[in-house]
């Protein structure tokens, strides 16, 4: 009997897609369950903290600085009539010019450095409008 050699390499082909389904049911798939449990175990990285941060969160801001606590302190001194610039979030030398202004009428030391003290004043009820 003479064996058919397309059928010879049907079988063989089949054997060994036969062996691979074989070993990825036993070695594998369950290696992969095994990852996705660690993984489910590992504590998600939080993502970094965000550039820019909002009032009394640094000790002080000052020329160069930007973000939205910059902009929250620009419309401050803009409303007491310090500023008179539009609100862009940078400190530039304008804003400077109105902290300096706003702290000598406010009796606090005029360097044009937004300290916890100035933060105070400029957000509070009793700030000095400019006349």
């Amino acid at each position: 009997m003479t064996k058919n050699p397309k059928i010879i390499a049907g079988i063989a082909g089949l054997a060994i897609l036969l062996g691979g389904l074989i070993f990825m049911l036993t070695q594998v798939i369950p290696m992969s369950a095994d990852v996705q449990l660690e993984m489910s175990l590992t504590p998600t990285p939080l993502p970094p903290a965000p550039d820019t941060i909002r009032a009394d969160s640094r000790p002080e801001i000052a020329e160069g600085d930007w973000g939205l606590e910059v902009e929250d302190m620009q419309r401050r001194l803009l409303e007491l009539g310090y500023f008179t610039d539009s609100v862009d979030g940078q400190f530039g030398p304008i804003t400077k010019e109105a902290v300096i202004a706003f702290q000598a009428a406010n009796h606090l030391p005029a360097n044009g450095v937004i300290d916890q003290k100035t933060r105070e004043v400029l957000l509070s009820q009793s700030a000095i409008p400019k006349q």
